[in-house]
């Protein structure tokens, strides 16, 4: 059984541990390892579009992984006062967000989204006094809670 299990996570990491091992090769392919250098991370941080998604990036998955945590902790306190046919139904429907495909989440909640937004902007320039009311659209917020959601589940 050790083996096996040795075997599996071979199969897993050991892909990822090439991957990092030769983004630091000196040479342009990876068919062979010719040196080590960090020369291919100097000229991606130094284009300013790669540095910008970077951040963009770092502060999406920090974000989303923050509120992930926060309301997680909330419905597993929540839960946890429930009775045990209400906990089943949370439990099959966290099973359920694990047997969807991610992308298959990721354009239902972007459809959710639009839809939501198209309701709701309307609404809100019905209650605006003046020519320009807040309009809800897709942006760093929706992509915060679509990942926020995901990371939950």
């Amino acid at each position: 059984m050790r083996a096996f299990v040795v075997a599996v996570f071979a199969f897993l990491y050991l892909p990822i541990a090439l991957v990092v091992l030769f983004s630091f090769n000196v040479g342009r392919h990876a068919s062979e390892l010719t040196g080590f250098s960090v020369q291919w991370y100097g000229k991606a941080l130094s284009n300013p579009f790669l540095v910008e998604a970077l951040k963009n990036s770092l502060f999406i998955a920090t974000t989303s992984a923050l509120l992930a945590a926060l309301c997680g902790t909330a419905a597993a306190l929540g839960l946890a006062r429930v009775g045990a046919r209400t906990r089943a139904v949370f439990d099959a429907l966290l099973g359920a967000a694990i047997v969807v495909p991610g992308v298959v989440i990721g354009i239902s909640t972007l459809v959710a989204l639009v839809q939501l937004f198209g309701v709701v902007n309307p609404f809100l320039a019905s209650l605006w006094p003046n020519d320009q009311p807040p309009r809800l659209a897709l942006g760093y917020g929706s992509i915060i809670a679509a990942h926020g959601l995901f990371s939950m589940a």
